[in-house]
């Protein structure tokens, strides 16, 4: 639906997220990662900012830095894109 790429049936997430942040020229630091589960616990830890759907698993919303009001598959994605497109907007602090 929202015609962006994505990986499925992963192993080591984060093997593959640091692959992917690698070919991008980027670092961990800079990466903010939506998990709702355990298996994305590595890649929350790993990431600059750590997001969980409220109806996440107690420790992926434990491990999250921000956790949506919506949960997952209700607007939890439309959310984090909100706040990721406001916070680009404001000026950047010296």
């Amino acid at each position: 639906k929202l015609k962006i790429p994505y990986l499925q049936g992963i192993e080591d997430k984060l093997a593959e997220l640091t692959q992917i942040v690698r070919e991008r020229g980027l670092e961990l630091a800079q990466v903010a990662y939506v998990g709702n589960d355990v298996n994305d616990l590595e890649c929350m830890h790993a990431a600059g900012v750590a997001i969980a759907p409220a109806d996440s698993h107690p420790d992926a919303l434990r491990a999250a830095d921000l956790v949506t009001s919506a949960p997952g598959g209700f607007g939890a994605v439309r959310e984090v894109c909100d706040l990721l497109l406001a916070a680009r907007a404001q000026p950047r602090r010296a």
